[in-house]
């Protein structure tokens, strides 16, 4: 069985420089974002099935939309989808059905978060760069399974539309 705590350990031993290298900073215990103009990356793990399991949650959060004035998080760190989904090899085409990495062992810890880093660079971090605009954030926000009504989708369409005016890509 095995504890947040537990895994922030086993993380800090090599997994935590390894999402630094991908541009990921590290907010607390199994939690990290990267900021890319008005959006931000983030994947977070939340540990399930009695500590025998961690489920990572991936999104593009635009704290613009929250914000429209200074565009600064609400809060921060959050833990919810607008966008995206559990991680997978189907991710992004299944958002919902993600996998669960076995983490009861310190051996299974290992061999889970290779294979975390290998969907994050294989199915993450394309779907994060594939969001750039409006557009791609709104498609996956229907596609999402809280589909937002049509005041909510008129807030983020303009919450966007000035998170990219006001700051741009690098």
């Amino acid at each position: 069985m095995t504890t947040l705590t537990q895994l922030d350990k086993l993380t800090n031993q090599s997994f935590n420089n390894k999402m630094r290298r991908r541009g990921f900073a590290i907010e607390k215990t199994f939690y990290f974002w990267r900021k890319r103009g008005p959006f931000f990356d983030v994947l977070w793990g939340e540990i399930i099935g009695s500590g025998s399991s961690l489920r990572i949650f991936v999104t593009v959060m635009c704290p613009w939309i929250d914000d429209p004035v200074t565009g600064e998080f609400v809060e921060f760190p959050f833990r919810t989808c607008s966008i995206g989904g559990t991680l997978s090899g189907r991710f992004p085409e299944n958002m919902r059905s993600g996998v669960n990495f076995d983490v009861a062992t310190e051996d299974e810890v290992t061999q889970s978060l290779e294979n975390i880093l290998k969907l994050v660079d294989e199915n993450a971090v394309p779907w994060f760069n594939e969001i750039v605009s409006l557009e791609t954030y709104q498609f996956y926000l229907e596609k999402s399974a809280n589909r937002p009504d049509a005041k909510d989708r008129a807030k983020v369409k303009k919450g966007i539309a000035i998170g990219l005016q006001r700051e741009s890509y690098q």
